[in-house]
């Protein structure tokens, strides 16, 4: 099951980009989950491209340069990137986007501080 907890922990553990994106797990991701949501890599422009999602929607199309990290789950296979978390379901073409807070800068949490 995926919690606030592990999500968090997602973020933390895979905070930068690998090397190159040859480190990446790809096949992971296209045994687990690449026909069921018809994804494909287009290798002029360097992206990911997830069929499941609308191509309209910024997640349809991911530059491989800003992929952290793929994590598989039981049920989900995780996409890390910086601030969101694509997970695509093994067992039908759900797919959930988690998306990362901001966190507040120095100065707004000094001015919160001052305020109250």
């Amino acid at each position: 099951m995926i919690t606030k907890e592990v999500i968090k922990t997602l973020y933390k553990q895979y905070s930068k980009r690998p090397k190159s994106a040859d480190c990446l797990d790809m096949a992971l991701l296209f045994d687990s989950v690449g026909v069921m949501h018809d994804i494909s890599v287009d290798i002029d422009s360097d992206e990911l491209v997830i069929g499941s999602i609308d191509p309209k929607s910024i997640f349809h199309r991911i530059r491989l340069s800003h992929i952290h990290a793929i994590v598989p789950f039981e049920e989900w296979t995780a996409i890390v990137l910086h601030s969101s978390i694509v997970f695509l379901n093994r067992l039908s073409n759900r797919v959930s986007i988690h998306l990362k807070p901001p966190t507040p800068s120095l100065t707004e949490r000094l001015r919160t501080m001052v305020g109250k």
